[in-house]
């Protein structure tokens, strides 16, 4: 690779991570190409060179995203142990790769709250689809092996998308429900897995004892 091919890629992973932090902030129709412009220190009209148009950008930051969310699935579901064991490791992989990259959370609050042209725009649902239809078979696969409980696998996997999800999505909110300065500190993301490895645990496995009633 040239300097010039270098330098244009690297011009693009910036005006990404840059984009991906607005979009986080302002949702689709708050963000603005001329504050990403501003902050990566280029011309407005020099996004245009890498990017058709706003919609194309956040195509891209999406395609990003749920490349690495498919990596992180695809690591734990094709890996070994049984249902039981790669869903526990499933919901520690999913909460360590949304501490480290909480703007993920935002953005991903932002497409199902704000319905971004999601029925006009199949390639910007595909990834979200596929990677939502793979979490349903893996659920009903494990209700099906005897190893979870058996519930509808789609309230299932919404409960668990929005416990994982909204915490880290929710910044300075969520701290002061938890009571702690900071979510992001690796002593309460540590505190988050461990709580929500509990409530799977109790929740959905079949072989664990559920807590007394009182």
């Amino acid at each position: 690779m040239s300097g010039i091919e270098r330098s244009s890629a690297d011009t693009r992973a910036k005006i990404l991570e840059v984009a991906e932090q607005e979009f986080a902030r302002e949702g689709y129709a708050g963000a603005h190409l001329q504050r990403i412009a501003s902050q990566v220190g280029v011309q407005k009209t020099a996004l245009y060179y890498y990017f058709d148009s706003k919609a194309a950008l956040f195509d891209s930051v999406l395609a990003g995203m749920m490349e690495i969310l498919d990596e992180r699935v695809a690591h734990v579901l094709d890996g070994p142990g049984d249902h039981a064991d790669r869903l526990v490791r499933l919901v520690d992989s999913m909460n360590d790769v949304l501490a480290e990259r909480p703007t993920f959370a935002m953005v991903l609050i932002r497409i199902f709250v704000d319905q971004y042209e999601m029925t006009s725009r199949p390639l910007l649902a595909y990834p979200v689809d596929r990677l939502m239809r793979r979490l349903l078979v893996f659920l009903k696969s494990g209700m099906d092996a005897g190893e979870f409980y058996r519930c509808s696998t789609r309230h299932l996997m919404g409960s668990m998308m929005g416990a994982l999800v909204f915490h880290y999505a929710t910044g300075g909110v969520g701290a002061t429900l938890l009571g702690v300065d900071d979510i992001l500190t690796q002593e309460v993301v540590a505190w988050r897995r461990q709580e929500m490895r509990g409530l799977v645990e109790r929740a959905i496995l079949m072989d664990r004892n559920r807590p007394a009633s009182t």
